[in-house]
């Protein structure tokens, strides 16, 4: 799962789920077994990243500017009067990143908006094949079973909502960054915190997630209890290790270019374990 900063170039007594009585045998399952919304979500990323690759690198450029999320260009709409800061900020770069960087300056402040909507249209945009690739297994993953659970409409709005959180906070840590923000990753980190909310609880085996009545049967987590699970912590432990190895470059990411937006991934893994709540209508624990 991976958002960058790209330059251009159970029964068993203790928990009973529902379960058909019918005495026909059960229909054949299906070849992808993922929820509609997940499927069509997955297309239009690919469409997009399709579409994407037959334009010129110029028609390319034009298109991130447009939909991309630039740090920078929020800070300036802010503060119009920090543009010596990011001119700095912007100097203090060496290598060839420096002709890329200033080209993106110069686009930033020659197009003269802020463009709010790119806190959410830069979830739309990746920086490579390989990129939308990682993204799309980590959505059927951990996106699927909470599509099952809210619904098409409430699992979008959960989506939309960690986008524009994880975009915020990636503006928070880096707001004279002129690099473009892309990727779908803290939309899908959101879903991934969402999803712990209910997918660690006790009896459930994971190959059940993908029963629409057993993943909505599942009581959901209040947060205070959910640091007494001790699955969920080691995976949250992990998740965030690992997003913090990667964006700090500790790890490399093998076949890729870019930098790693770990702050974007926090944010909206903290916008879906705080709001996913407010969206289920499935159980609670109590």
């Amino acid at each position: 799962m991976l958002a960058c900063r790209a330059g251009f170039g159970k029964c068993g007594g203790r928990m009973a789920f529902p379960h058909s009585s019918s005495p026909n045998p059960p229909a054949r399952e299906p070849a992808i077994n993922l929820p509609a919304v997940v499927v069509w979500l997955l297309a239009a990323l690919a469409l997009i990243q399709g579409l994407r690759s037959l334009l010129s690198d110029y028609d390319d450029y034009v298109l991130m500017s447009w939909f991309a999320f630039v740090p920078a260009r929020l800070t300036l709409w802010l503060a119009p009067e920090r543009i010596d800061d990011v001119i700095g900020a912007m100097a203090q770069t060496t290598g060839q990143d420096v002709v890329e960087r200033l080209q993106l300056v110069r686009l930033l402040l020659a197009d003269g908006g802020v463009r709010l909507w790119t806190l959410l249209t830069y979830g739309l945009l990746h920086g490579s094949w390989l990129h939308l690739a990682s993204n799309a297994v980590w959505l059927a993953a951990f996106g699927s079973p909470v599509a099952r659970r809210l619904g098409p409409g409430r699992f979008l709005n959960l989506m939309a909502l960690s986008t524009i959180g994880g975009a915020l906070l990636h503006w928070w840590s880096r707001d004279l960054d002129v690099l473009p923000l892309v990727g779908a990753s803290a939309g899908i980190s959101g879903a991934t915190a969402a999803a712990i909310r209910f997918v660690f609880a006790p009896g459930i085996r994971f190959g059940e997630l993908g029963d629409d009545e057993v993943v909505r049967a599942v009581p959901a987590e209040p947060l205070g209890q959910l640091w007494r699970n001790s699955r969920a912590l080691l995976f949250i432990a992990i998740w965030f290790a690992t997003n913090i190895l990667f964006g700090a470059g500790l790890v490399p990411i093998f076949g890729e270019e870019t930098s790693i937006a770990w702050e974007a991934h926090i944010g909206g893994f903290m916008v879906g374990l705080l709001l996913f709540p407010l969206l289920d209508q499935g159980r609670r624990r109590s």
